[in-house]
């Protein structure tokens, strides 16, 4: 467990992966099956990554941002059209540059090694 906490990589997968579980809970309740669909793929393959270990880790985080990216700027010319079939809104638009913006920051720019490096002796 610790080895998971110590990779900003390996913590946003996972903090953001359960985030988008919740937020698949509710897209449920609120019967949008589609999104409910997205964000409960996106949830598993976050979690799993971020237990798999840093690389895969990173390799999730690039992806989820790079889609969240594309789908939120896809979204911005679908918001009020018969087009939107996620039924996003401005809120739901906000979110995903949000998460792309977490996701693409952490993959891209921080370390890979971080957990791999030895422990300072106290």
């Amino acid at each position: 467990m610790r080895s998971l906490l110590r990779s900003p990589n390996r913590i946003v997968a996972l903090a953001l992966g359960v985030a988008f579980a919740g937020y698949a809970v509710f897209a449920a309740l609120t019967a949008r099956p589609l999104l409910f669909a997205l964000f409960a793929i996106a949830a598993t393959a976050l979690v799993v990554a971020a237990l798999l270990g840093i690389a895969a880790a990173r390799i999730a985080n690039i992806v989820a941002g790079t889609a969240w990216l594309v789908l939120g700027y896809a979204g911005l010319f679908l918001v009020g059209t018969e087009f939107n079939v996620l039924r996003l809104g401005a809120i739901g638009e906000v979110v995903l540059f949000a998460a792309a913006t977490v996701h693409l920051a952490v993959g891209l720019g921080a370390r890979r090694d971080v957990a791999a490096l030895p422990r300072p002796e106290a």
